[in-house]
């Protein structure tokens, strides 16, 4: 079966980020393919390189890091949410502000359109709050 995960949650106010992190990991040892992780809302700070846990806390970002270099899945930021956030690629913040981006490698940017992609070529599509 292949999954599509919507992570909806904040970085550290809530456990979407974790428990997504968590299920996709079950998922894939269990012979499932996960295709992509879409971050939305304030979900998008889940892909900012200046995110720094401290040394007794989950570290989301880089975990997500590693899953998608183990399972191949898209890490897919929503475009308008991550630039309300200030979470931009390089190229989008040298269009407004001359500067370098905080977007951790590994994630991309991109709009709703690949959420609804996603959700057309998927078995399933799985919400985390």
């Amino acid at each position: 079966m292949t999954f599509n995960l919507l992570v909806l949650g904040s970085l550290y106010s809530s456990q979407s980020g974790y428990s997504a992190w968590r299920f996709a990991n079950a998922a894939i040892q269990a012979g499932h393919e996960i295709s992509q992780v879409f971050f939305y809302q304030d979900a998008v700070a889940q892909a900012n390189q200046l995110s720094n846990p401290l040394s007794d806390e989950f570290d989301v970002v880089g975990s997500w890091q590693l899953f998608a270099q183990v399972s191949e899945a898209k890490l897919v930021v929503c475009i308008a949410a991550a630039e309300r956030r200030g979470v931009m690629s390089d190229a989008i913040a040298n269009e407004f502000n001359d500067c370098s981006g905080n977007l951790a490698s590994g994630f991309e940017i991109a709009g709703l359109g690949a959420l609804q992609q996603a959700m057309l070529d998927c078995d399933r599509t799985v919400t985390f709050a």
